[in-house]
């Protein structure tokens, strides 16, 4: 098995890996790739077509939002809550998009460590792009052959010329696919597996390899990340996961009205918690299923 445990358990914005994860992804790495290839200063457009279910389920899984964030150069797993109140907040007041700022800014405090936020502000400020949720196209009746989560995104010059088009699939888990990359991903995978002690691509042949090496299954999963990072940063990384894992359910009991997305679904999650606490005060065993769809 390939995936690491990294992969199967992101850190990520929410709800969905696969419709606001995996786009929010593919919108960062197009921004990045302006950037990289100092494509940023002729940018004056964007285009943004979404196909499949990203278009038909979109909005009530914060994927048009989660694009904003990404093309701005926010990344899911290191977002702050407070930061996307803050720039959703500024999308709704009718904000311009401030296109790869987080890059931008990233990269000139790693070139000059002194640089001043005056300068830095200065600097994104001069990438304002006139797009938002509404200019997304959206072709929920079209499939693109590779995958049914899939969108386009294209940046233009001042006289309408296309200067980066790039086409990108969000394949679940929080992974996305760019159009042309599929075999570079296939390589990857198939040496990150030879690369493994324990390789297995099914249920059988970890069971396998617990048998006849004498492990858990948690060894096994352990020997084969140990050859991708040391103990101490798997097992910082896993803590990391937990740490986060308990803020979102402690914050989640807490949050009154409804979620966002559109939908006007109240959140029911704090009236609940506060049932189960007069009614199962001690954590008798019998009440595990409701803590657990509780958290869910």
């Amino acid at each position: 098995m390939a995936i690491s445990v990294f992969d199967l358990f992101k850190v990520g914005i929410g709800p969905s890996s696969s419709h606001t994860v995996g786009p929010m992804r593919a919108a960062y790495s197009f921004a990045h790739h302006l950037v990289s290839r100092n494509l940023i200063a002729e940018v004056t457009a964007l285009e943004v077509d979404l196909y499949g279910s990203l278009a038909a389920t979109g909005r009530g899984h914060g994927t048009f939002t989660a694009i904003l964030l990404g093309l701005e150069g926010y990344e899911p797993n290191k977002i702050l809550q407070s930061e996307v109140a803050e720039v959703l907040a500024r999308f709704e007041n009718g904000s311009p998009l401030l296109l790869a700022d987080r890059i931008t800014k990233s990269a000139l405090v790693a070139k000059h460590p002194a640089t001043s936020t005056l300068e830095t502000s200065t600097l994104s400020a001069q990438k304002e792009i006139v797009f938002g949720v509404d200019d997304m196209v959206l072709r929920p009746l079209t499939i693109l052959p590779r995958h049914t989560n899939g969108m386009k995104l294209r940046a233009l010059d001042r006289a309408g010329n296309t200067i980066l088009d790039e086409t990108y699939f969000s394949v679940g888990g929080g992974f996305i696919i760019k159009e042309g990359a599929e075999d570079a991903v296939l390589d990857r995978l198939e040496n990150e597996i030879s690369s493994h002690p324990y390789p297995f691509t099914t249920a059988a042949k970890l069971l396998e390899h617990c048998n006849s090496a004498g492990l858990s299954v948690a060894e096994v999963m352990l020997a084969n990340e140990l050859t991708h990072r040391s103990e101490a940063e798997i097992r910082s990384g896993l803590t990391h996961i937990w740490e986060v894992m308990e803020e979102c359910k402690d914050s989640a009991l807490l949050r009154e009205g409804v979620l966002p997305g559109g939908l006007n679904v109240r959140r029911r999650a704090p009236e609940w918690h506060r049932k189960m606490v007069e009614k199962d005060p001690d954590r008798d065993p019998v009440y595990w299923q409701e803590w657990v769809n509780l958290v869910a």
